[in-house]
């Protein structure tokens, strides 16, 4: 039995491209919009999607057998999992993620030459202004479908001791993690600081909810040496998500030591990241920071224990959310 099972889980490493290629392509010819109003014959529905109908019957009954469709008398529907995350009434809807891996493959194309040549080569090329605020909007519209999900896991695992407080988040991104945990702890207030492009989108795209009211943003480049951010301070819980593996170890450095700066007496960090040695999620991530940044990374935790402690925090411990990700905690003496 132990042979089997090590033989399958092999096997599907090796042929995890199978299931992605068949869900891309379902996805791009339009095949879980077209089911996500109800089920449909397996003849029309390769109609509308332009298949072949024998052909296509085969890829219905495979999207069926990895669990994104389901047979039922009327033909095919999209099954529990399948709802879950795919078409426009999707409660947790996946299809900008869908869309933004699309863009991902050139990179992973090339990482025999990257690990070659030990620096990145693949590398976008330059953009028009339109070109670039369209770009950053796919990409945070993307980020925030899963941080929707992994904020809701965060904030029942970190919980505030007061019912007053001020919260920081330091490159917030689309806010969904600032908003979550607003939207739970009503007497708080937030301050969020980013790029100026990002806190632009944000006020645009999250102006509508109930939590904007209790929001301050500020603009800044983390990579700069003096943060001009008085709104920040006094920060009783601060959060860096999905930020520190954006560049090396000296710049990271940086951003948690003036990050530590900011907090209040007894003050929270929680540095929310795919950290390497936390399952093959965080490994695999690592591989794509060195693919797609300059010379971003996943940490480990005991690394990133040493970066809170370089920067005056005594090191709480860390957690690791249901879906992949983990957080380091630490606290301001």
């Amino acid at each position: 039995m132990g042979e089997r099972t090590s033989y399958l889980k092999f096997h599907t490493l090796l042929t995890g491209y199978r299931q992605y290629r068949l869900v891309e392509v379902a996805f791009d010819a339009g095949l879980f919009l077209e089911v996500s109003a109800g089920p449909l014959s397996g003849a029309i529905l390769c109609e509308k999607v332009g298949w072949d109908i024998p052909f296509g019957q085969r890829a219905l009954n495979a999207l069926c057998a990895i669990g994104l469709l389901e047979a039922v008398p009327d033909g095919f529907g999209l099954s529990e999992l399948g709802a879950l995350f795919l078409g426009p009434t999707a409660p947790h809807d996946l299809t900008g993620t869908l869309h933004f891996e699309k863009r991902l493959f050139d990179a992973w194309a090339l990482l025999g030459e990257t690990l070659k040549k030990g620096e990145r080569i693949y590398a976008a090329t330059e953009k028009s202004d339109a070109a670039y605020k369209k770009d950053l909007a796919q990409y945070i519209d993307a980020m925030d479908e899963a941080a929707r999900i992994r904020a809701e896991e965060l904030w029942q695992m970190v919980t505030p001791k007061s019912d007053r407080g001020r919260f920081v988040e330091l490159g917030f991104g689309s806010g969904a993690y600032s908003l979550s945990f607003l939207e739970r702890n009503p007497g708080w207030t937030g301050a969020l600081a980013d790029l100026e492009d990002v806190v632009t989108l944000f006020a645009e795209k999250r102006k509508g909810h109930g939590a904007f009211g209790r929001v301050g943003l500020s603009c800044v480049n983390l990579l700069d040496e003096i943060w001009p951010l008085p709104a920040c301070r006094g920060a009783n819980i601060l959060l860096l998500s999905n930020l520190v593996h954006c560049q090396g170890d000296a710049e990271t450095s940086g951003i948690v030591r003036r990050a530590a700066d900011l907090l209040a007496p007894e003050g929270l960090m929680v540095i929310h990241d795919f950290y390497r040695d936390r399952g093959d999620v965080g490994g695999l991530y690592d591989l794509h920071m060195m693919l797609n940044t300059y010379n971003g990374k996943a940490y480990t935790i005991g690394e990133m224990r040493r970066m809170v402690e370089g920067g005056g925090l005594q090191f709480v411990g860390d957690i690791c959310l249901p879906s992949g990700s983990s957080a380091v905690l630490a606290r301001k003496g």
